[in-house]
């Protein structure tokens, strides 16, 4: 891609009280109202290029990271933390998208779900099924809510919790769904993790990590919990050239609708989605739970709040990818796709390794 303009890194810059290297990065975003500025795209990506090649002390990345939360990150910070990201990960991708299709990218809250289900996994089985690319990651437990991922239900439905880049793209190859573990396809991304778990508050990498294009998705579906959030992220990935993006308010930050005034937009604004008034999914979000539920909805078995999320959450993947006009259009297209087997097929080869 094409880096946004706006000037370049911060390595070679000397202020009157010498404030060279990192410690001018803190310096730009961490001086308070008056004094702090937004990194340009370049300044952003070189920031968190040195932090994932551990090129800065614990308590820099700290600072940093405190200083970003304070002042709220602009559209094209995030997009420059995200390119670093890319730039580090792993690359492993198809050589070609069967029929032209394209791959969407989806991810909720690394830090997971502690209220109620997870639901990620079961509505990109049922986008699989019914036409759709899917790409879901996540990484491995963190805080500050330490609560169920993507990766902690696929272990429990007996699959790799932890998949190297080469696994995940087999699984896409075979089941046109696939779960990608942030901590094997980013270097550094552990170690990063492990800071940020210290510091406990989130910060630009708990949203640009949700937004790299792992096995060359161009398309995304991402969740967040403030409102705030919607136009940044958006405009982030407008940045890096994505094809289509649907940023969701799901609950605790899911990539999943929230069931009783689900809520999601594009660049064009909100998405048309029905209203469910008074429904509210809640349950345990145990893995095991999790991953029984995930193949009862697969199988057309489950009937209540918690499959009638998936469907709606795997019509928005449906649209994000281009496979339909609408979310009810796409959801319609999920739940043929139950109806006739394609959904519980898709699962046993995402599993069949």
């Amino acid at each position: 891609m094409t880096a946004p303009q706006g000037g370049g890194g911060l390595a070679e810059r000397k202020g009157r009280s010498d404030y060279i290297g990192f410690r001018a990065v803190i310096k730009a975003v961490g001086t308070g109202p008056r004094g702090s500025r937004a990194l340009t795209f370049e300044e952003a990506r070189e920031a968190t290029a040195g932090l994932l090649g551990g090129e800065v002390s614990p308590v820099q990345a700290g600072a940093f990271l405190i200083a970003m939360r304070i002042k709220g990150e602009t559209p094209a910070e995030l997009a420059g933390v995200t390119q670093a990201l890319r730039d580090a990960a792993r690359r492993v991708a198809p050589e070609r998208a069967p029929g032209g299709r394209p791959i969407v990218a989806c991810a909720g809250a690394y830090d997971g779900i502690t209220e109620a289900p997870h639901l990620s996994l079961a509505a990109a089985v049922l986008a699989a099924a019914a036409g759709a690319r899917v790409v879901v990651h996540c990484g491995s437990t963190i805080g500050p809510k330490r609560g169920t991922t993507p990766a902690d239900v696929l272990a429990a439905l007996g699959g790799p919790g932890r998949p190297a880049p080469a696994e995940s793209l087999a699984m896409l190859e075979r089941a046109d769904v696939a779960l990608v573990h942030a901590g094997a396809a980013i270097p550094g991304w552990d170690a990063l993790a492990a800071v940020r778990d210290e510091i406990g508050l989130r910060g630009p990498l708990h949203t640009a990590e949700k937004l790299v294009d792992h096995l060359g998705a161009t398309c995304f579906v991402v969740g967040h919990t403030h409102s705030s959030y919607r136009e940044r992220i958006l405009g982030a990935l407008k940045l890096l050239g994505a094809l289509r993006s649907v940023a969701v308010r799901g609950m605790e930050g899911a990539d999943i609708l929230r069931a009783a005034r689900p809520s999601a937009a594009d660049a064009a604004g909100p998405l048309e989605i029905a209203e469910s008034p008074g429904e509210v999914l809640r349950g345990d979000a145990d893995p095991h739970v999790c991953a029984e539920l995930t193949r009862a909805i697969a199988a057309g078995e489950e009937h209540g709040v918690a499959g009638r999320t998936a469907l709606a959450s795997a019509g928005v993947r449906l649209y994000a990818a281009g496979r339909c006009d609408s979310v009810s259009g796409g959801a319609a297209l999920a739940s043929a796709a139950v109806a006739d087997g394609r959904a519980a097929a898709t699962l046993e080869a995402l599993l069949a390794a």
